[in-house]
């Protein structure tokens, strides 16, 4: 049957002031007031202060204090509200006392109970009247049951309710919430700075009191035993991390590159630095036989490996084709001098046919031909200048075939290296489908003459 009203409440508006009630304190904050406006569920509560300053809210349900000044209707509410910057604070409670208001409500009979004492036909009408706490009046026989003298007892952390019994520790709303609102104190954390215990024993009673005295302190260390901690106090005997561990750390010591180090964390492979000098030697190295060797002692004749090879290794040199002569560094070349080398080394001349500019020696002896006469009997005649070409070629790029327009002997086609890829007699189309993508140069011969012509196939 509730639902039936709460449909008929969602129509209308009811805007209910609750008086305010402050607490007398050294500072009282003026100007605020909690508004429990009802148009659907849920029922919410706004408290606020007219004034610009920022402030925080303290619900006695628990929840941390913090910013919000919203706070869906719980029965025996209680708000502390505080001014950041001047401390000031006050509180406000539901307080349980008809207010005259007005709005339609529907005269269905489903009586409850006010927190006031008093009877109601039904839900909204108590509303109407300012009492959002009651309870349902109807028995477990459908009888009606009256209502109960108000009482009041103190929950910890929740604040005043009426136990529904007429025995609770407070005859009236108020008397309760005088001895049961936890007054809003504060502690300090030098980290984060003031915060609300919650519990009424924090120790300033005021938040500019809590601030003027809780400067977020600078980290600073003490060494205790063997470990460096912050007190949090900004009076530690180390403002500087690892001057207390200097001071602080059991000394050890790592070998790093042949020296002794202590890491400074107490935790090094060397418990003493006499037993870590004697284990952390530094590599050393001694030429014997033309070889250089680490003797492990720290005290050979050169600091490091190339000294020793520049001085300890006899020269020797080997001919490596196309390079000439040079030492592998190993005392075991081929030849014991230089001279030796390059006399046995010289790259005998071998030539290669390049088809646009001739016969050419590659300088690593491993040529196509041995003299340059064999080379110029095969790559001489190509050397010719496209400029003479009367034949007319085409498609160039080509895919699979090339027409010649003009009479000749044959031709032949080389590639980019020399190499003679395809040889024909007089044709008026060439099939040359079986070359690959690239640059070919076409030789055509006449009776007396040879024309070259750069071709690309491209498929």
């Amino acid at each position: 049957m509730k639902n039936i009203y709460t449909l008929l409440l969602a129509a209308f508006l009811i805007n209910i002031t609750i008086n305010v009630s402050a607490q007398t304190a050294p500072c009282t904050l003026v100007g605020a007031v909690v508004t429990v406006p009802y148009s659907a569920p849920p029922i919410m509560m706004h408290a606020a202060v007219n004034g610009i300053a920022q402030y925080t809210f303290g619900w006695n349900d628990g929840t941390p204090v913090g910013s919000s000044s919203q706070k869906q209707f719980y029965s025996g509410w209680c708000v502390t509200i505080t001014d950041i910057s001047t401390g000031c604070d006050t509180t406000i409670c539901e307080s349980c006392i008809p207010n005259g208001g007005s709005g339609p409500c529907t005269m269905i009979f489903d009586p409850v109970c006010g927190c006031d004492g008093n009877s109601y036909s039904n839900a909204c009408m108590a509303m109407q009247q300012g009492i959002f706490t009651y309870t349902s009046a109807i028995g477990p026989n459908g009888t009606t049951l009256p209502c109960s003298t108000p009482s009041w007892d103190c929950t910890p952390g929740q604040g005043c309710s009426d136990p529904g019994t007429g025995n609770g520790a407070y005859t009236t709303l108020a008397d309760c919430q005088a001895n049961c609102t936890v007054i809003p104190t504060w502690d300090c954390n030098p980290t984060t700075g003031c915060f609300d215990p919650g519990t009424g024993l924090g120790a300033y009673t005021t938040f500019a009191a809590c601030d003027t005295s809780c400067s977020i302190v600078s980290p600073s260390w003490n060494c205790v035993n063997g470990a460096c901690v912050d007190p949090l106090t900004g009076q530690g005997s180390y403002n500087n991390y690892n001057a207390c561990v200097v001071a602080c750390a059991t000394p050890t010591w790592d070998c790093v590159n042949g020296v002794c180090v202590d890491p400074l964390t107490g935790n090094g492979q060397y418990s003493t630095l006499s037993y870590c000098q004697s284990n952390c030697i530094a590599p050393s190295w001694d030429c014997v036989n033309n070889f250089c060797f680490d003797p492990g002692t720290g005290t050979g004749a050169y600091s490091d490996s190339n000294s020793c090879v520049t001085s300890c290794v006899t020269p020797t040199w080997d001919c490596i084709p196309g390079q000439g002569c040079s030492d592998p560094g190993t005392g075991n070349g081929a030849y014991t001098t230089l001279a030796d080398c390059q006399v046995n080394c010289t790259v005998t001349p071998t030539w290669d046919c390049n088809p646009t500019t001739g016969c050419f020696d590659p300088g690593t002896g491993q040529g196509v031909y041995s003299s340059l006469s064999a080379c110029y009997s095969v790559c001489a005649a190509t050397n010719i200048n496209e400029e003479i070409l009367n034949f007319k070629i085409y498609p160039n790029p080509t895919k699979n075939t090339l027409t010649i327009d003009g009479i000749y002997i044959s031709a032949t086609i080389y590639d980019v290296f020399g190499k003679v890829v395809l040889l024909s007699d007089y044709q008026n189309i060439i099939d040359v489908a079986v070359l690959r993508n690239g640059i070919y140069f076409i030789h055509i011969n006449t009776d007396n003459t040879t024309s070259i012509k750069k071709i690309t196939i491209a498929k």
